[in-house]
């Protein structure tokens, strides 16, 4: 039966309303922004099966004091862990060390993992591993995934979250906030990750892959007079001792202030870097920045006059003797 002119009015509004609603879903919904429900829907990475009821605790903050900057092995199976759930993005490890050691990319303690907030799916895969990281497990464990991983800090979209002070939650990162053109992306952490682990993480020793809980472990401390310490070599189980970070005296000559610099660190055969070019420049020999033949020679006659061992190598006795001889008088 034909219906009604107000029952057909009626009918039509109905369904006009609905033809509008599902415009508006389908338009917010392909949009730049990411939605919860994308996030969601996205593949996460795998946890390993049988991982035992104790976990790790929440990792503490432990800075980078050493010049290691190769991948240590906890880190490089975390990134190929990301790049393998996700194949459409890579990830980078070490970084030549800077002027102080203020970065886990110097000793081989962080993973950038390349993917961008401003491409669609890339930023719902950061979301889905954030999530997965800070989910709690079976057992109620928060963070699980995070703590099993040895996971220190992340950087993120301008922002920053640390176990050692989770009850903070997300942090604005170095002023980002303010700091929104497409110039900034990099330095705010928009076309890429960080993730610092702690030293038991990026060992590789943590539960995630050995199905152990991992103890803490401090790792490489700095010697009494130096900026850097030396590479790691096994796990410290305590805290290291504290040091005031040394001052070139008033006076110091520009050949003390860059020795000082880089001070601690070792340097064998082969190695590159700031540190290697400082010594080459007070020892008087081309400055190359490789610690090559000509360099270890001429180490070995610095050992030689000051009765040091000839290993042709800088260690922290080497570098206490290169300090005394070139400090202002």
């Amino acid at each position: 039966m034909p219906l009604a002119p107000r029952a057909l009015l009626l009918r039509l509004t109905a369904l006009v309303a609905a033809v509008v609603v599902g415009l508006a879903v389908l338009v917010l919904g392909t949009g730049g922004g990411v939605t919860a429900d994308a996030a969601t829907t996205v593949r996460k990475p795998s946890a390993p099966q049988n991982l035992p009821e104790a976990i790790e605790p929440m990792a503490r903050y432990v800075p980078d004091t050493s010049c290691d900057p190769k991948g240590k092995p906890g880190a490089v199976k975390l990134g190929q862990l990301l790049t393998t759930t996700y194949p459409n993005t890579t990830f980078l490890r070490g970084r030549t060390c800077g002027s102080s050691p203020d970065s886990e990319h110097y000793d081989g303690r962080a993973v950038d993992w390349m993917n961008s907030i401003r491409n669609k799916t890339q930023a719902a895969q950061a979301k889905a591993v954030i999530s997965w990281l800070f989910a709690k497990d079976a057992d109620g464990n928060t963070y699980a995934n995070a703590r099993r991983l040895g996971v220190m800090y992340v950087i993120w979209d301008g922002k920053i979250w640390g176990a050692y002070s989770a009850d903070r939650g997300w942090r604005t990162y170095a002023g980002c906030d303010k700091l929104t053109a497409k110039s900034y992306d990099t330095m705010c952490h928009r076309d890429h990750m960080h993730i610092s682990l702690s030293w038991e993480g990026a060992m590789g020793r943590t539960s995630f892959w050995t199905g152990k809980v991992a103890a803490t472990d401090y790792g490489p401390c700095r010697a009494s007079g130096m900026v850097w310490a030396a590479p790691y070599k096994k796990a410290r189980t305590t805290p290291c001792p504290q040091y005031p970070t040394p001052r070139a005296p008033k006076g110091a000559s520009a050949t003390y202030k860059s020795l000082l610099a880089v001070s601690g660190q070792t340097l064998v055969g082969g190695r590159t870097g700031s540190a290697v070019t400082a010594v080459q420049r007070a020892l008087k020999v081309p400055t190359t920045g490789r610690f090559d033949t000509t360099t270890q020679n001429a180490v070995r006659t610095w050992q030689s006059g000051h009765g040091l061992n000839r290993t042709g190598a800088v260690g922290l006795a080497t570098w206490r003797t290169l300090l005394a001889g070139f400090a202002p008088k």
